[in-house]
């Protein structure tokens, strides 16, 4: 019989979600070795890195936060200096913070922060003595600095433990509390926060595998994001964390506009959240601006399908419900059957919360498209699976990457064809299943290379020219069974062999007997 697996996903975006909505416990419950043999399962194996991005749309609060993190138990992986490394040990401290988030010392708008939160109990009878022994205890942490950092005494408060709720609170009563010392530090901008401390704190591995770092890496180029390291102790070990989040609102002055991210970004409304409310359509790459995501490639030797998490969380004041997908549901994470393919998870589907998770299962990377669901006005029906057929990895990847959208009118020319013309045959079935098999094996890496190359996304997207021309004759042909099919599909193939072999072959031919 084979082990027992208890995983643990701390979906942690910012720190006022570390604990509630981030943590996702999974209990796989026992199967047998032959039914894990027979299915082909595969085992998850274990890796200390955890990469999530959160994106949380607050329609009550009128304010949307997109945040990447980083986490990982393991020093080798986020290093920390010696007296922060210290605090491991020590039993009074619940957790610091290190960030640059706007305001986060009120009166000093143009200072970061240093937050170290201490254990209330035993820290003396009165306000005056707690205040003291608690500074006491934050002081000799930072008396040699914070990292790079010179930390200056701000304030000393009491609150509630960060990520308790109400019940917590009331239940833990004192134990449920802490003093909050902040201290302020220099501020710097996320960009050069992110570039000089991710190198002095990361491992090189982490920062050389891509994945979710690529993506914490371009939000922090924005000028209103926000950098945070945060560590919390726990019972043998330290929880280490690094995130980068951007916070946004329409209706708040204070925050920025999120409109204004997405027209300084995209000339279309694809990105923007609000659109997205609107229509129904949640696509959260196009809230992030990439066309496809990828898991860190420290990933790509184990099965590790739950190490990557992406979570879409939208509170509303109205019912919602969840009404389709366009990929898979993975209806529980009970049983190890549950984790073996990638798709959506809903801790919550319907009412005033829709909390989203997706899974990568055996995949290294996800298209835009395939992350999309919809959501509308809470109706008590069933989600409804929207399948695409010929679509397995991820659209058509290299037109996309070409034209810059998936809303491109070429892109939807394609998909046009495909889905309403070439699909509507089982010649054509047949045909799309073999090109797809060979399509996907390479297209990937050439998209990813369109958008690191502007001179060769430019030659792709001339090199497509010819094809989507040729490609526009199916939409005037009537084919109504397989022979029209097979001979309208012959003639394009034998149009695009003359365009991009034949008709190059005679120019070089003629240009070469003009030159002899």
């Amino acid at each position: 019989m084979f082990k027992f697996l208890i995983f643990l996903i701390l979906l942690a975006g910012s720190s006022l979600f570390v604990t509630e909505v981030f943590s996702l416990e999974i209990e796989l419950q026992k199967e047998s070795d032959r039914i894990i043999e027979s299915k082909g399962w595969l085992m998850p194996e274990e890796h200390s890195l955890r990469e999530h991005l959160q994106i949380i749309i607050d329609q009550r609060e009128f304010q949307k936060r997109i945040s990447v993190g980083l986490l990982s138990k393991n020093p080798n992986d986020i290093k920390l200096p010696d007296n922060i490394e210290a605090i491991s040990s020590n039993p009074k401290i619940s957790s610091m913070v290190i960030t640059n988030e706007f305001a986060c010392a009120p009166t000093k708008i143009d200072k970061a922060c240093v937050i170290i939160e201490v254990e209330r109990e035993e820290l003396g009878d009165n306000l005056a003595e707690m205040k003291k022994a608690a500074r006491e205890i934050t002081d000799k942490i930072v008396a040699d600095g914070v990292i790079v950092f010179t930390p200056e005494f701000y304030s000393s408060t009491f609150q509630a433990k960060s990520g308790l709720n109400v019940d917590e609170i009331k239940r833990l009563g004192e134990k449920g509390s802490v003093a909050k010392v902040v201290y302020t530090i220099h501020k710097q901008p996320t960009n050069e926060l992110f570039t000089a401390l991710s190198t002095m704190l990361l491992s090189n591995e982490i920062r050389t595998s891509g994945g979710f770092y690529n993506i914490a890496e371009k939000l922090s180029e924005n000028y209103f994001s926000e950098f945070t390291v945060t560590i919390i102790p726990l019972e043998n070990e330290m929880l280490r964390e690094l995130h980068i989040s951007l916070l946004c609102s329409n209706e708040i002055r204070e925050l920025v506009s999120c409109d204004r991210l997405y027209d300084e970004l995209t000339s279309g409304d694809q990105g923007k959240i609000d659109e997205q409310i609107a229509r129904g359509d949640i696509s959260p790459l196009d809230i992030m601006q990439v066309e496809n995501i990828s898991r860190s490639k420290m990933f790509l030797d184990e099965f590790l399908p739950l190490n990557s998490v992406i979570q879409v969380l939208i509170l509303s004041e109205e019912d919602l419900q969840v009404k389709s997908v366009n990929s898979n549901v993975i209806e529980n994470l009970q049983h190890l059957g549950d984790i073996q393919e990638s798709g959506w998870f809903f801790t919550s589907k319907a009412g005033q919360k829709i909390d989203a998770r997706y899974i990568f299962g055996q995949e290294s990377s996800v298209s835009k498209n395939d992350l999309v669901f919809s959501i509308g006005s809470y109706s008590e029906n069933d989600i409804e699976i929207k399948e695409i057929e010929g679509d397995s990895g991820g659209g058509c990847l290299i037109a996309t990457a070409a034209f810059g959208s998936e809303m491109a009118p070429q892109v939807q020319l394609l998909r046009e064809i495909r889905d309403n013309t070439v699909l509507q045959t089982e010649s054509g079935t047949a045909f799309m299943t073999g090109f797809s098999q060979f399509y996907y094996s390479f297209s990937p890496a050439i998209a990813d290379y369109e958008r690191e190359n502007p001179a060769f996304k430019e030659s792709v997207k001339l090199t497509l020219t010819p094809l989507l021309s040729s490609l526009t004759l199916l939409q005037y042909a009537d084919i109504d069974s397989e022979s029209e099919m097979l001979g309208y599909g012959i003639g394009v193939i034998l149009l695009n062999i003359g365009m991009y072999f034949v008709a190059p072959a005679i120019l070089i031919m003629t240009v070469k007997k003009r030159i002899n």
